[in-house]
């Protein structure tokens, strides 16, 4: 691990030159990173100055005892001081007001701070008072506050946990350990499989494991460790062929982001110290050189590895996430699947149901259907059987009918509609039928039931990529697509050659005029045919 300190820190500097360019810029307004107009927010300066602290009492830092340095973060804390509420809460002015589960993501930052340059520079008394002062006022805040989602009350109770060792007050303490625990009766929301209930691979999951972290350091109780230590081995089957993170499951605003998994590089390095586990350490060992390899900076850790120097002085054994697997998580109706050529993911309840990696080329699938309120096949079973799956749902076409007794309005808008009765009309059932080929995915579609609906599978594909036919050669552009009529297309994108057919098209309907999802990002290659649909089509790579 020491061979990546020189990366660490020269990261964390390179942020701190940053903050120091803001403060020197605009003394009146301190407000380092998102501020519009007169909108202050504190996160960004709280955020920065944990990594201010880090470098501050770093003696490998050119920034240890730096006096310029030091001012700047006085100033700071006088600005978060100022932008501190009455109440000790913080704002997240777009959206947040008094917020306790923001008013806990700056505690966390702040504490760290606090603690580092309590045990680097206790003599710093007067950081240390500013520190102190506005850490006991955000606890007012965090004992009597709310919450929003999930991971919010694990940041405001690993909050008031450090609350409680860092007052004097008894009183005080046996307040916010009764916050506390009214917070953890509720049952923390891990599974067995590792995932937390907001299934958040690409952010959240890392921020309830450093609160679980959090509440582990206070109490010393390993029972909060075992989250943490399912959670990072259920994220070893959640890395793509290129080292991102799958976040298509997620149900929250990281959906759908190709990112890697830098903030998980601590957590990882964290529990291979406690577990004496080389799963772990290779994982953070990949993380930290893949990163620095990019020419990215490194997450912000310093701090964290101050606090903890048996984290500095780990030496790593080996490198990388798991080479291949095959694992099938139950409760979240994901399949994930890596092996030497490609990576595939399976996933129960989207509309986006099918993603297929060829290193950093992704294609995915969805089925357009278009019937009465439904407008994509979103898979409500899902079937494995060793290398084989099937996805299947049902739909029913109905109408309302006529209220059996006379109601009090004549305003529809106003009207019970739950309460009439509906005709079925029809129903389709469509099945898709996946099988692992040593190069790709066989996939065939079935439907029974209503014929004559006009269904279309859509093949999702990058930007860009060349597009080869026997009678065309073209570039995939943005937004746009084609149906493919016949026979195979070849697909090149960066280094990777992929084969898709046969296609098929016998009829040219889009989709309904509302409600439809569309691919305005990538290119889309449809497959279309009425009901009853059965056919057979393969993407596989060259």
């Amino acid at each position: 691990m020491k061979r990546y300190m020189e990366h660490i820190i020269r990261s964390a500097e390179a942020r701190v030159d940053h903050f120091l360019t803001v403060q020197v810029k605009d003394k009146t307004k301190m407000d380092y990173g998102a501020m519009k107009g007169e909108i202050y927010e504190a996160k960004p300066t709280i955020y920065a100055m944990s990594e201010a602290a880090a470098v501050y009492c770093n003696a490998s830092s050119r920034y240890f005892h730096d006096t310029t340095l030091k001012n700047a973060m006085n100033l700071a804390l006088d600005f978060i001081a100022k932008a501190q509420r009455e109440n000790g809460s913080f704002d997240y002015p777009s959206c947040n007001f008094n917020s306790a589960p923001d008013t806990s993501f700056c505690f966390k930052r702040l504490i760290a701070g606090y603690r580092v340059i309590l045990k680097y520079e206790p003599e710093e008394v007067e950081l240390l008072g500013k520190y102190k002062t506005i850490l006991v006022r955000s606890l007012n805040a965090l004992v009597e506050g709310g919450f929003h989602t999930p991971n919010h009350r694990w940041g405001i109770t690993a909050a008031l946990m450090q609350g409680v060792n860092l007052v004097d007050d008894a009183d005080f303490q046996e307040k916010l350990t009764l916050r506390a625990k009214q917070f953890l009766a509720e049952g923390i929301d891990g599974d067995e499989e590792g995932e937390y209930a907001e299934r958040s691979t690409g952010n959240y999951n890392a921020v309830v494991n450093n609160a679980m972290m959090a509440m582990y350091e206070e109490s010393k109780d390993e029972y909060y460790l075992g989250f943490v230590e399912r959670n990072l081995k259920m994220m070893m089957y959640y890395y793509e062929p290129d080292g991102t993170i799958f976040t298509q499951n997620s149900t929250r605003q990281d959906q759908g982001k190709a990112a890697y998994p830098n903030q998980y590089f601590y957590q990882y390095l964290y529990m291979a110290t406690k577990l004496q586990d080389p799963l772990f350490g290779n994982a953070a060992h990949k993380i930290i050189k893949d990163n620095q390899e990019r020419g990215e900076l490194a997450p912000p850790c310093l701090y964290t590895i101050m606090l903890h120097k048996e984290m500095e002085e780990y030496e790593f054994s080996g490198y990388g996430f798991l080479d291949s697997y095959r694992k099938h998580f139950k409760e979240a109706g994901v399949m994930r699947v890596k092996n030497d050529t490609f990576g595939y993911s399976l996933l129960k309840g989207k509309s986006a149901f099918a993603f297929m990696k060829f290193k950093d080329t992704l294609i995915y699938l969805k089925i357009g259907e278009s019937y009465c309120d439904i407008r994509n096949f979103i898979p409500q079973k899902f079937e494995v059987k060793d290398k084989e799956y099937k996805l299947s749902s049902v739909a029913k076409g109905w109408y309302f009918l006529p209220f059996k007794d006379k109601q009090d309005t004549t305003d529809w808008w106003k009207m019970d509609h739950s309460k009439r009765e509906l005709q079925i009309s029809s129903e389709l059932k469509v099945e898709v039928t996946i099988k692992e080929l040593e190069n790709g995915l066989e996939f065939k579609v079935n439907s029974i039931g209503l014929d004559m609906l006009p269904l279309r599978v859509e093949i999702c594909i990058p930007t860009g990529a060349i597009i080869e036919h026997d009678t065309f050669y073209m570039k995939a552009e943005k937004g746009s697509g084609m149906v493919l009529r016949d026979g195979y297309v070849t697909m090149h994108h960066n280094d990777q050659t992929i084969k898709i057919g046969p296609g098929y098209g016998t009829h040219e309907f889009g989709g309904h005029y509302s409600g439809e999802e569309f691919n305005e990002s990538g290119y889309t290659i449809y497959l279309n045919d009425y009901t009853p649909y059965e056919r057979t089509f393969t993407i596989t790579c060259e």
